[in-house]
């Protein structure tokens, strides 16, 4: 017979593994000598075998098997051929057609005739043994975490200290990952700029490689650095030393997410940013030529005449301007349902204030009736069970008074004089920006387009449509904004008929 011997080392359980791949050919080649067994190919492969289609070694030597050009297999233990049932099951099934005819380990012999069961168990207990060995790390990194410490190798910036079993700073590149969140927390450097710099400064790779942009973005995104773990999704407070501040990786994050961006700018255009070209969907920009500035399509997907037409700023803003007169609505009728809806809030709370101060009088008058009572108990001018019933009345009376309190203060108008006011200035806002965007400077218009404008499609220099921001959105799109006859018709003491 001939046979093959296969060694395998998982390469997700270095330290653990008893045996290295030399140790156990070694081991092996002396069993088969003593056994008198012929092995005419030697196959090793560091993979794990708890997943089935992992092993291009294996499914080498199967193909071997199953050409006839070999009849048995050598290996040290059942576990180094399969850890998972697909592997288990084909190794077992080849056994069973006689393809196979001898499986040799260290400690038994396995042959076709043999009671399938004990090759079921043994290859049942070494799938079982990976299952929980994945849990038990898993629970074990989940209590390290919570412990404060780090289960994996160190981050960039940290070493790992193997007597300890814990985490330090590297302090040759630590310096460079301050470097790194102090330089892009200005809004003046792009992250290529700071990949560059510090390269030039000294900052490399274990390797001795440079670490480049998307190295970067990274770092600056890791919370870990300011001392707090991110894993799967759950934040842990870590025992490692934090190489920036908490406000620093703060300030980092307004920069990354577009909320600081202070670099410096040639020219200021209030415009750009709010209109798309409606053909392509290309952000528009600006230019200043001859003293006039122009608004252009960016042409980003290089399919696009439009860009080819310059829009002047003038007619931009004129453009822009249209949007206030769709949502502006007519400043009598803003005041007309102002005064009502105050008119009626004040109604509302006169109504409910009665009810409840009548409502507490009667709990008055209920407990100087109960004080009676006992005063009368007392005296002994009536029997006990007729002072007990009339109390019992006065109590059940009190308690359903509680209970209409406790409804009516659920049930009172929350709409308050604040509630009204500021109801109003939404709705006179409009006047408000369309007034500091005619007459404001640059900087004015495009705070009053940021707080109103999503965006605005343009085509033959003409607008084809907009979107707006909350609440301007829900103004524009109410009908007969100043149908002031409609409004009083419902609340003139007269109505007029139509």
């Amino acid at each position: 017979m001939k046979y093959i011997l296969y060694a395998r080392k998982s390469s997700e359980d270095k330290g653990r593994q008893i045996l290295s791949l030399e140790s156990q050919i070694n081991t092996m080649k002396k069993l088969a000598d003593d056994l008198g067994l012929n092995i005419i190919k030697v196959f090793s492969e560091s993979k794990s075998a708890k997943k089935p289609d992992n092993r291009p070694v294996f499914s080498e030597m199967v193909k071997i098997l199953e050409q006839g050009k070999a009849d048995g297999i050598v290996c040290w233990k059942l576990d180094r051929l399969s850890r998972n049932p697909v592997d288990s099951g084909k190794i077992q099934w080849l056994s069973q057609q006689g393809i196979i005819k001898d499986i040799q380990t260290s400690e038994r012999r396995y042959l076709p005739d043999d009671n399938a069961l004990v090759f079921n168990v043994e290859s049942g207990m070494a799938n079982q043994y990976i299952r929980d060995l994945s849990k038990n790390v898993k629970r074990g990194m989940k209590t390290k975490l919570e412990k404060g410490g780090y289960p994996n190798y160190a981050k960039i910036g940290y070493v790992n200290d193997r007597v300890n079993k814990t985490i330090i700073l590297d302090i040759e590149r630590s310096k460079h990952i301050k470097r790194a969140f102090e330089l892009y927390s200005t809004g003046s450097y792009s992250l290529k700029k700071i990949s560059n710099i510090l390269y030039q400064e000294g900052f490399r790779s274990r390797n001795g490689r440079k670490y480049y942009k998307s190295r970067i973005h990274i770092i600056l995104q890791d919370s870990f650095y300011y001392g707090v773990m991110h894993v799967h999704g759950k934040y842990y407070p870590g025992n490692h030393e934090p190489i920036i501040s908490k406000d620093l990786f703060d300030k980092v994050q307004n920069v990354i997410n577009g909320k600081n961006r202070s670099r410096y700018k040639k020219h200021f255009f209030p415009l750009r940013g709010f209109m798309t070209c409606h053909k392509c969907g290309c952000l528009m920009t600006a230019i200043k030529k001859k003293g006039s500035v122009y608004y252009y399509c960016t042409n980003g997907k290089g399919q696009c005449e439009e860009h080819k037409h310059y829009l002047k700023s003038e007619k931009a803003e004129k453009l822009l301007t249209s949007i206030f007169q769709k949502i502006k609505f007519d400043k009598e009728f803003i005041e007309l349902c102002y005064e009502a809806d105050q008119e009626k809030n004040q109604k509302d709370e006169n109504f409910f204030e009665t009810v409840k101060s009548n409502l507490k009088k009667r709990l008055k008058l209920i407990a100087e009736q109960q004080l009676r009572l006992l005063d009368i108990q007392l005296a002994g001018k009536y029997t006990e069970s007729t002072i007990e019933t009339k109390l019992e009345a006065l109590n059940r009376e009190t308690a359903d008074i509680k209970q209409r309190l406790k409804k009516l203060e659920k049930q009172e108008p929350k709409t308050t004089i604040h509630t009204l006011e500021q109801t109003k200035k939404v709705f006179l806002s409009p006047y408000i920006a369309e007034k500091d965007f005619i007459e404001g400077n640059d900087f004015k218009k495009h705070k009053v387009l940021e707080k109103l404008l999503l965006n605005a499609t343009i085509e033959n220099q003409e607008m084809l449509s907009f979107k707006l921001k909350q609440p301007y959105q829900i103004l524009e799109k109410v009908k007969d904004k100043a149908d002031i006859s409609q409004m009083r018709r419902g609340r003139d003491s007269n109505p007029r008929d139509p």
